[in-house]
């Protein structure tokens, strides 16, 4: 319990604490945002896949009530990052070493589809764009911020598809972005791995900047690669 307590404490003595009397509104803005605190912290590894997660705990924590922490608890099980057993209560989810497996063959095919068919349409304004997510990315990497990383390498591939018009394999990349994200942070903690990521931005922009399909794809195939090959790395050392 003393580790939640230290991971929630900040961010719940910032929200407001609303009672019987709130607006309807202002009750559903502090769920969502104990909603993301919760997902926020599982997703950035700051508590550990297996960590059980009380009602008790979270009503304290948070100041809101059981319902309320049923509502979390069913939206970080839909989700995938959090088991409910019953009689044995909620605890954080561990993924696999089969399901990471299966995560990356996957987000392989999905992200070389994206810039493929990104590329096919792309203006020289959205090139350009490409660019400046490359650089937020190298910025990102050069301060070691690895949630902040994982968190623009998304909003990239988001990016890329909105311009590829792709909203069917947008809404499939959507059931797994949490877990993607989850993955990035858990690769780039691996030694080495951030500077081997740069080395696989600079190449996905380089072949998106020459507007070389084939480069730009066979970029993300390898980046992509080496995150998993990191993953499965530290899942093996833990």
């Amino acid at each position: 319990m003393e580790q939640l307590r230290t991971v929630f404490e900040p961010v719940a003595a910032a929200m407001p604490r609303p009672d019987s009397q709130s607006e309807p509104k202002a009750r559903q803005l502090v769920r969502d945002r104990v909603f993301e605190a919760v997902r926020d912290a599982i997703v950035e590894g700051r508590i550990a896949p297996g960590t059980r997660l009380t009602e008790r705990e979270l009503c304290e924590a948070f100041g809101i009530s059981r319902t309320v922490v049923r509502e979390i608890v069913r939206r970080l099980e839909a989700e995938k990052l959090a088991d409910v057993v019953a009689h044995r209560g909620v605890r954080v989810a561990t993924l696999t070493r089969k399901s990471v497996t299966e995560i990356y063959q996957i987000r392989t095919e999905l992200e070389a589809l994206i810039v493929r068919n990104f590329l096919a349409v792309a203006t020289d304004r959205d090139v350009a764009t490409a660019q400046e997510f490359g650089e937020k990315l190298l910025d990102a990497g050069r301060r070691h911020d690895r949630v902040g990383l994982a968190q623009t390498m998304m909003q990239f591939d988001q990016f890329m598809t909105e311009v590829a018009d792709m909203p069917v394999l947008s809404d499939m990349i959507a059931q797994l972005r949490t877990r993607i994200t989850m993955l990035r942070v858990l690769a780039l903690a691996e030694p080495g791995q951030l500077e081997t990521g740069m080395d696989g931005v600079r190449a996905i922009i380089a072949g998106i900047t020459a507007r070389d399909a084939g480069a730009a794809e066979n970029a993300v195939r390898v980046y992509v690669r080496r995150s998993g090959e990191a993953v499965l790395r530290h899942m093996d050392e833990g």
